[in-house]
């Protein structure tokens, strides 16, 4: 398409909405796909998970995948994937196809965060393994974030619950947390790898942590409260699903500054309205900035 079209195309898009006519399906800016949601889990084997757009089959879809207007999604031998459908909510499909009808919302708004969740996070969790990584029971212990090791993690100060995040080694786990000046805030413990501090008021200064491992292995970091909130991107704030927009704009912190706000990114997830999202594979792509 020449330039002169595409600009003719879009006039003519933009006259038919002032008369009120409704938007062809291609109003997105950069046209192809609309956007009407994501994948926010995937159960059973994910090679069955099946995506049909215009003839043509998305390769490896995984969570955070966007699903676009007309698409054919279904899931063989067994497996389940769960939509969350902008405007509709959450819709599991299994074998029977399932037809994506045509998200709710301004066409520039929403299509431009379904856009930057393509264009931004969808590479990158691409590129890690399709099988979800084990937690616990093999490997060396330590934090799953890998910046825990600097000590340049930052976080905003006020009240909140704290995850941290582990791997390797082998359960039950547990941490403690202490504060500026070595008063113990907290402590968490579990099965699994995610501790869980339930309320941590974090004034600024310097903390430190302490977690072990059933077999009595323990490992330390330290990481800062800075005396103001970090700031949050908001290319994804359009979307409807609470859950998915704090997963887009976590994974986006942390590709922007890992350094600093990989912990924070996790923070950001674990604070959000449980909605059905896989946060597994979303926590793993945050940790996977520090590692590259």
């Amino acid at each position: 398409m020449t330039k002169t079209d595409y600009f003719g195309l879009a006039l003519a898009a933009g006259l038919m909405l002032a008369a009120g006519a409704a938007a062809p399906a291609f109003a997105d800016a950069g046209g192809g796909c609309v956007g009407a949601g994501v994948i926010t889990r995937i159960d059973g084997d994910p090679s069955g998970v099946n995506i049909l757009r215009a003839g043509q089959k998305v390769t490896r879809p995984r969570v955070l995948e966007v699903v676009c207007a007309g698409d054919q999604v279904s899931a063989a031998g067994g497996a389940k994937v769960t939509l969350s459908i902008d405007g509709k909510g959450n819709v599991a499909v299994g074998s029977a196809p399932y037809m994506v009808a045509a998200r709710t919302g301004s066409a520039s708004v929403v299509g431009n965060a379904y856009r930057a969740v393509s264009d931004d996070v969808m590479p990158d969790m691409k590129r890690l393994p399709w099988d979800v990584r084990l937690k616990g029971g093999s490997g060396d212990f330590a934090f799953a974030l890998p910046q825990m090791a600097t000590g340049t993690q930052q976080l905003s100060p006020g009240p909140r619950a704290l995850l941290l995040r582990v791997t390797g080694g082998a359960g039950p786990y547990s941490a403690v947390l202490t504060g500026p000046g070595g008063a113990m805030l907290g402590q968490a413990q579990g099965d699994g790898a995610d501790l869980v501090f339930p309320t941590a008021d974090l004034s600024p200064g310097r903390y430190h942590v302490v977690a072990k491992d059933g077999s009595g292995v323990t490992i330390a970091a330290d990481f800062t409260v800075d005396d103001k909130a970090v700031m949050l991107p908001t290319t994804y704030d359009a979307i409807s699903d609470s859950e998915v927009r704090a997963a887009a704009a976590a994974c986006e912190l942390a590709r922007q500054q890992s350094a600093t706000d990989a912990l924070e990114a996790e923070e950001v997830l674990a604070s959000a309205p449980s909605n059905g999202l896989d946060r597994g594979r979303v926590y793993d792509l945050i940790e996977s900035y520090g590692a590259d």
